[in-house]
């Protein structure tokens, strides 16, 4: 288990990303001076072999280039201005390298992680089991994998981790099941530690029974939601949601703390 400081964990997605460009080191030091339990973040590797830190496979979105990050090498990552696009107080912002982000939460033990694989062998083949494979190894040197999860939208690749590394490593995937691919063999409560439960678009909290059924499988049951809307958490914490990830992590540990259930 980890050490949940409380009864509801609340995890910063991307960082403080609601008010800072995502997975940059701003957004992650706003993130720490808020004291959430937990950071989430993503990371891919560069044509050169470098961990980068970036939610999409592109950089379109959040930088100023164009192009698969995998394709790229580091030099033409940290060129990239990745704060810009979230306004001119954050223009220049570098692209991290995931090196940066474990030097600086080996700075801030108490804060736990979730750092999300976005190297997938169904687009990169062995290239995807190579950039886990180092990401998990840069984790082991600064000290971090016994507080952290490690998430894959890839259940081939969740597979070969649980395979590989047994419970050295704690597996946070997705439910239902076949958000993760179709190249799976194992059913994913039988490894996961935990899951993100996502309904469908019209009714974004799924039913009880499928928290329970989690549960009942001694597999965390999580919620993340794209906007801070009480009436979804209210709906989730009475289904069984045990952790909520949150772009605007303030607003989610003011709520819980309301109904005395974080600090």
């Amino acid at each position: 288990m980890l050490p949940y400081k409380n009864t509801i964990p609340v995890a910063a997605h991307r960082g403080n990303s609601r008010f800072c460009p995502e997975n940059t080191m701003a957004a992650f030091r706003s993130a720490i001076a808020l004291a959430p339990d937990m950071i989430e973040t993503d990371v891919h590797m560069t044509k050169d072999g470098v961990l980068v830190i970036m939610h999409d496979h592109k950089v379109d979105r959040t930088t100023d280039g164009t192009g698969l990050i995998r394709e790229k090498t580091l030099e033409e990552m940290l060129a990239l201005d990745a704060g810009g696009w979230k306004g001119e107080a954050f223009k220049g912002e570098k692209v991290p390298t995931f090196e940066e982000f474990c030097i600086l939460m080996s700075a801030h033990p108490d804060i736990l992680l979730n750092i999300e694989l976005k190297d997938y062998p169904a687009d990169s083949g062995a290239f995807a089991y190579e950039s886990a494979d180092k990401a998990l190894a840069m984790m082991d040197r600064y000290g971090l994998t016994e507080r952290s999860v490690v998430n894959t939208w890839s259940g081939e690749l969740n597979e070969y981790l649980v395979e590989k590394y047994g419970d050295k490593i704690k597996i946070h995937a997705y439910y239902p099941q076949f958000l993760m691919g179709q190249r799976q063999k194992r059913y994913v409560l039988d490894y996961a530690y935990c899951v993100c439960l996502f309904g469908p678009k019209e009714r974004p909290v799924m039913d009880k029974r499928d928290f329970d059924a989690a549960k009942a499988m001694g597999v965390e049951p999580w919620a993340y939601f794209p906007t801070e809307e009480p009436a979804l958490y209210d709906a989730a914490l009475e289904a069984g949601a045990v952790l909520f990830t949150a772009n605007d992590p303030k607003w989610v540990m003011d709520y819980l703390k309301a109904k005395g259930l974080h600090e």
